[in-house]
């Protein structure tokens, strides 16, 4: 399973499951409150605004829209902007080091299972033992784990 996944991530594909709204399906209608139609004017609309309380609408209007208009374009620009610089950063300094990061956990998971093939693990026990074996001990976190510390758990499920 940890060759599977390193070769995945090698290629460039993502390792494990999408989660949350990522892993629902894309094709056919909207799911849910996204296809719910909304009512009331549209956001930036000069329809919800009562003429009789101002003293100029038609000026107070178009001035109204202008700065909407302004605003919306400054806000946008600096929205692009800042979004470039985080994808930039996480381009260049985040994915690369994650990539690096999983590729490392996974050579020492692929290291222990060809140097310990007889041991085992029982998710829903959280424990780890050796085929055939009688003893067992709590299961480690297996991101962290080195070869030396899976050495160390061997000889203590040999040891009895």
């Amino acid at each position: 399973m940890a060759q599977n996944q390193l070769s995945q991530l090698q290629q460039g594909y993502p390792a494990g499951p999408q989660q949350g709204y990522a892993a629902e399906p894309r094709s056919g209608p909207v799911p849910g409150y996204a296809a719910e139609p909304r009512s009331g004017p549209l956001p930036g609309s000069w329809r919800g605004r009562s003429a009789y309380l101002d003293d100029n609408p038609a000026e107070d209007d178009i001035g109204q829209a202008v700065a909407d208009i302004a605003l919306g374009a400054a806000a946008r620009f600096i929205g692009r902007a800042v979004s470039r610089r985080v994808q930039k950063t996480y381009t260049e300094r985040v994915l690369p080091t994650l990539t690096s990061r999983g590729e490392t956990m996974l050579r020492e998971q692929i290291a222990i299972a060809e140097q310990h093939p007889d041991i085992r693990a029982c998710l829903t026990d959280k424990v780890i033992f050796l085929a055939g074996g009688s003893r067992v001990l709590p299961m480690p976190n297996l991101t962290g784990l080195t070869v030396q510390q899976a050495d160390a758990l061997v000889a203590q499920l040999r040891a009895g």
